[in-house]
């Protein structure tokens, strides 16, 4: 019995009767959890009070009428102050959200935000839904910022890639989401995001993808530009059509999933092809204004160049930089109208042009017809300060709105005998080089330099005629760079810069000194030009000639930057406007006299038929192999100027083309223009350089005989000095005189003594002639009639005597020790009178 009760009858304890089921509340799980709770409850606000609430105060200290301010326009002014243009730096021309169409709204919402009109700012199921897929990838593969959230990141550069930031972000939303309705956060949100290559908001987008205004855009191109916004570079249709087509039509599968779009009409446009049609979004734009934009964004970088309002202080020269397109436009045009001229021209591509929008305008485009690309003649133009590099006006094209490809700056063409200067510079630099250094003008095998061919025998085109010769006798340095001869330079070149058939480490350094950046070809064509380099440097480098050695250490177009409240983001460098030593000063200055006299008599001689004014000047003319590529490269005391003239895919302008006759036009209107403000000054030697005077006709030392017989317009024949002066390195040696004149006047045993050593190898002459040697005839010093000759007399040729730079005589000795009251005390030295001189008969 005891042990059946004690199975059956409830036992009794201190708690109570034992076997009852204990209440929820009491049992040691609910206070496990209950204790867990507490802990996570104590844990989110201790997270709370030190990582949340400081990022929410600082939520708080954003101005949210920030988010109004989209870019204002910053104003260009020129190098006197005046304002040349208003520009945007960032392409952004904003709409009002009534301008933008409903299926482009719904195709952003679909792609971007779908629960965009029910959120406060954060969508927290969507941030649930990327937390799990997140989790379950072991990655970051989805977002979950919403429309306004991505406002609030744009506005106030909430670009860090953390936690904090988001939670920030998220605060921010919600302030705007209070402020702001839906409406004029989609305003505001369209007119500020990226689009991908310059294009900002979506007006830009449209223009600059579709050639459209947003309020015209279709349903395929609205989700193509809605599909860009995750990445736009890497999407951005006109350079990656395939990319585009594959957003644009997960875009469209989105809108149908939200019901904005029906099943057949998204796979309908899922079909069509990505058709282009960019169009410049500012026509005022020009290649000088979209070069002072892009250095804007690098110097201020993109986020503050964004905020815009900008005063920024260039070193154009309005006139000048006017004065400069209109010469390239005159001038191309010119070449164009040249009878059988065989390519496209400006006015030919303007018809194609509107054709192309006229098919565009009746919706017959296919994506095998993409917007027109220029084939028409191109030029660009530099014109820089020698003083400190700053660019005085700028063309890199002839039509911006056709091409937006800067020549001036990022053109790499090959300079042809442009070059060529700097070949005779590095020669000039080095002992026993100058102008009066003889080389050999005769044909010159190909294969020394192969430009064009390995064989063959290397062409003259250098000289800028149609029959070019070879003057197949020893030339100076001075002919050969005057008149281009190529033969001559290529031996020189081989003499001074070629070692075991490669151009040698110094002479490249050499050009880059002079501000040739691009790295030279190592083969003996780059004494001819076969490199390319661009426009930008090789005006730097020709700056070295008119200021002896000395150039700018930079070429510059912005001076000043300051922002709208006025303070200076931007200042340039004191250090950037100091000129560098670029090459030694007599080598500068001899190049330069040679390229004086190319501008006079040589390959630029036709400069005068242009109207090139009368001024100190210099200049060069370039032609490529096969009139590819066209120069002028030339410059005053003041100012450098480059010219190029080409197509943007070479190819032959025409048989013959010649840069004197294309390039060389161009370059004498702008260096005239230039004139206008900055007179040019004469171009004075070094004062270390020794002035010696040298014969035109032989290039050797000039004698008192060098005088030529010029008849004159009254027919009267005169006796002309017919010499120049060079300018040496001290201790040059260069002794041997002119042999070729003769001395008319001169007694016939004498003068058959300068015939026989000038133009006869006749032994028994010279050995008769020889008594001679050692006698210098004596010529009238003063003329002998003072006054007007009744007679006109036939007037002696006056001996060549030394004069000083000024042109004031040389003093003779003078006696000394006998002052004005007698004879000095000092005593008086009696030397011995010297024997007298035999003369053999």
């Amino acid at each position: 019995m005891f042990g059946k009760d004690s199975e059956t009858k409830p036992q009794k304890n201190w708690r109570g009767e034992s076997g009852l089921k204990l209440p929820f509340y009491r049992r040691v799980w609910f206070s496990a959890l209950m204790a867990l709770i507490i802990l996570i409850g104590l844990a989110g606000l201790g997270t709370y009070s030190i990582i949340v609430a400081p990022l929410h105060v600082k939520a708080q200290t954003y101005d949210l009428e920030e988010i109004r301010k989209l870019e204002a326009a910053s104003i260009i002014y020129d190098r006197n102050g005046e304002e040349l243009s208003r520009i945007y730096v960032l392409n952004r021309t904003p709409v009002p959200i009534k301008d933008v169409p409903q299926h482009f709204i719904d195709a952003l919402t679909a792609q971007e935000d779908s629960r965009f009109f029910q959120h406060d700012g954060v969508d927290y199921i969507g941030l649930t839904r990327a937390v799990l897929e997140n989790l379950k990838a072991g990655r970051t593969t989805q977002g979950a910022s919403t429309i306004t959230q991505q406002l609030a990141r744009q506005t106030f550069g909430l670009m860090e890639k953390d936690y904090k930031r988001k939670i920030v972000e998220a605060f921010v939303a919600q302030r705007i989401e209070k402020k702001f309705s839906k409406p004029e956060i989609l305003e505001l949100y369209l007119n500020r995001i990226f689009f991908g290559k310059n294009f900002y908001g979506i007006q830009a987008a449209s223009l600059g993808y579709f050639g459209k205004d947003a309020k015209d855009l279709s349903v395929d191109e609205a989700a193509t530009i809605a599909g860009l916004i995750k990445s736009p570079n890497n999407i951005e249709p006109i350079r990656h059509p395939e990319r585009a087509v594959k957003e644009r039509n997960y875009v469209l599968e989105r809108m149908v999933i939200e019901g904005t779009l029906k099943r057949d009409e998204a796979e309908r446009l899922k079909l069509k092809p990505m058709v282009t049609t960019p169009q410049t979004s500012d026509p005022r734009l020009s290649y000088v204004f979209d070069e002072v934009r892009q250095e804007v964004v690098s110097l201020v970088g993109e986020e503050r160049a964004s905020i815009g309002g900008f005063q920024i202080y260039t070193s154009i020269d309005r006139d000048l930089q006017k004065a400069a397109e209109e010469a390239m436009k005159k001038r191309l045009a010119e070449v164009e109208t040249r009878a059988g001229y065989p390519h496209q021209t400006y006015t030919q591509f303007r018809g194609i042009l509107g054709d192309w929008f006229g098919l565009k305008t009746k919706g017959l485009l296919t994506a095998d017809m993409p917007r027109p690309v220029p084939e028409y003649l191109q030029g660009a133009a530099i014109v820089m300060d020698n003083t400190d590099g700053s660019i005085l006006a700028m063309v890199g094209g002839r039509d911006f709105i056709d091409s937006q490809y800067n020549r001036a700056t990022d053109g790499v063409r090959p300079v042809g005998t442009a070059f060529t200067p700097f070949v005779y510079a590095a020669a000039f630099s080095k002992p026993g080089y100058f102008p009066m250094t003889p080389l050999a003008d005769e044909p010159l095998d190909n294969r020394r330099v192969m430009i064009g061919g390995l064989t063959g025998i290397l062409g003259e085109w250098g000289m800028e005629v149609a029959d070019p010769k070879w003057s197949r006798n020893p030339i100076s340095a001075r002919e050969a760079l005057v008149g281009s001869h190529n033969s001559a330079t290529v031996r020189l070149g081989e003499r001074i810069g070629l070692e075991g058939g490669r151009v040698r480490q110094d002479f490249r350094d050499f050009a880059k000194s002079a501000g040739i950046r691009t790295p030279l070809r190592e083969f003996p064509s780059t004494f001819l030009g076969a490199t390319e380099a661009r426009l930008d440097e090789m005006c730097l480098a020709y700056s070295c000639f008119p200021t002896l050695g000395k150039r700018p250490a930079k070429q510059h177009l912005i001076q000043r930057i300051t922002d709208f409240r006025g303070k200076t983001v931007f200042q340039l460098d004191e250090k950037t406007l100091q000129p560098v030593r670029a090459m030694d000063e007599i080598a500068a200055y001899q190049t330069h006299t040679c390229l004086s006299e190319a501008l006079h008599r040589g390959t630029g001689a036709t400069s005068i038929e242009y109207g090139l004014g009368d001024f100190p000047a210099g200049g060069k003319t370039g032609t490529h192999y096969e009139s590819k590529d066209l120069w002028f490269l030339g410059y005053t005391s003041a100012v450098t100027c480059g010219v190029w003239v080409g197509f943007d895919r070479q190819k032959t302008i025409y048989p013959g083309a010649f840069s004197n006759q294309i390039a060389l036009p161009i370059w004498t209107d702008v260096i005239n223009a230039s004139t206008k403000v900055r007179t040019p000054q004469e171009i004075t030697p070094p004062e270390s350089a020794e002035r010696i005077e040298v014969c035109r006709v032989s290039g050797l030392r000039a004698t008192d005989f060098c005088y030529d017989k010029i008849k004159g317009s009254d027919g009267v024949e005169r006796s002309v000095r017919s010499t120049y002066f060079e300018f040496l390195r001290p201790g040059t040696s260069f002794n041997n005189t002119c042999p070729v004149h003769t001395g008319e006047g001169l007694p016939a045993d004498l003068a058959a003594f300068h015939q026989a050593i000038t133009h006869t190898t006749d032994t028994a002459l010279l050995a008769g002639s020889s008594k001679f040697v050692n006698i210098e005839p004596v010529h009238l010093q003063d003329p002998i009639i003072i006054g007007d000759d009744p007679y006109n007399s036939e007037k002696p040729v006056l001996r060549a005597r030394p004069v000083n730079d000024d042109g004031t005589p040389i003093l003779r000795a003078v006696p000394v020790g006998v002052d004005e009251g007698g004879f000095s005390e000092q005593p008086v030295i009696k030397l011995k009178p010297p024997p007298t001189m035999k003369i053999e008969l």
